[in-house]
């Protein structure tokens, strides 16, 4: 009872990372704001692959069992495995995602911005650091649509998720609430904008993630071993690392762009759990479309833009 109690408590805790940039390298200019909001898929690839090809070798072995008229047993190994697979997916379970995120420029320089994202499983701040910039200048006279830019930026980001045990708290059978886990990603943004029409972008990323799990779980799984017989203990805090890119594309016109984008990677995960250690992680997909909107005029700009048709900086002829 205590074992299947603790594999439930996986799944009414697990939630998978959002793993989407829906961001090129340029940054927005001071007074500028944008809101997006996109939807993504989680995909633990290699742990279905390894889920389906066990389930298949299971049921060959099942069917040699029934042919030959033998019981079938299912070996400590095999056990263990299967196991292991189903910790994986009830730790970071495939499905969707949906995530709102506001972002602001902060220099006049074009050179910063900041956003904050709220998704289904996390809440995240991040900011983006413009290094290199190709193309044509900010400062343009050129309207947006003939504007070319070829940018490269660094980013840095903190999340903190959300946990909810609702397995746990539907039984009251004993409170947990100091679960904790928390992402710090930094990511390489590299993008090319033709016209403010089309955009292509490329992020390289890291993610560390550090999870700490409440201590009257951990304590509750020591005195599991008493009653059971099996060794259920848990650690106290698991780590994980993930690397890999996200590539996307975004379509639109001025102010308002259609986003689609696929983040693949692998994710390195080993704790030990129940007495051995367990690879939680593997190559991971996470396919996401967006739309974003900014404001039209940077804040602070009275109304002029150098590619509008009278601006300050443009001569005015009274006849």
């Amino acid at each position: 009872m205590r074992s299947l109690l603790l594999l439930a408590l996986l799944m009414g805790t697990g939630c998978a990372s959002t793993l989407s940039s829906m961001q090129t390298a340029k940054p927005l200019a001071r007074g500028q704001f944008q809101v997006s909001g996109a939807m993504g898929v989680f995909v633990p690839a290699s742990q279905i692959v390894t889920l389906v090809d066990e389930g298949i070798q299971q049921g060959k072995a099942i069917k040699k069992s029934i042919d030959n008229d033998q019981r079938y047993e299912l070996s400590e190994q095999d056990a263990q495995r299967l196991l292991g697979v189903g910790m994986a997916l009830a730790v970071a379970p495939p499905g969707t995602a949906n995530e709102l995120m506001v972002r602001a420029g902060l220099l006049e320089s074009n050179r910063l911005d900041a956003g904050l994202r709220l998704s289904s499983t996390s809440v995240r701040l991040d900011t983006k650091l413009r290094l290199a910039h190709g193309g044509d200048p900010d400062d343009s006279l050129l309207p947006d649509y003939r504007r070319h830019s070829y940018d490269l930026a660094i980013g840095v980001g903190v999340a903190r998720h959300i946990f909810n045990s609702y397995v746990l708290d539907a039984l009251e059978i004993v409170k947990i609430d100091e679960f904790s886990r928390w992402d710090v990603e930094v990511p390489v943004y590299l993008s090319m904008d033709l016209g403010d029409i089309f955009k292509v972008y490329a992020a390289p990323k890291y993610i560390f993630s550090h999870t700490s799990l409440d201590a009257k779980l951990v304590d509750y799984s020591l005195a599991g071993k008493d009653v059971s017989g099996f060794d259920l203990t848990l650690p106290a805090s698991v780590s994980s690392h993930f690397y890999g890119a996200s590539m996307g594309l975004a379509l639109g016109y001025k102010y308002v762009h259609v986003y689609a984008e696929i983040t693949a990677g692998y994710s390195y995960c080993r704790p030990v759990i129940f007495g051995q250690q367990r690879d939680l992680g593997g190559v991971t997909l996470y396919p996401s479309i967006g739309i974003a909107i900014k404001n039209p005029l940077p804040l602070g700009t009275g109304g002029f833009r150098p590619d509008s048709p009278v601006s300050p900086e443009s001569p005015v002829s009274i006849p």
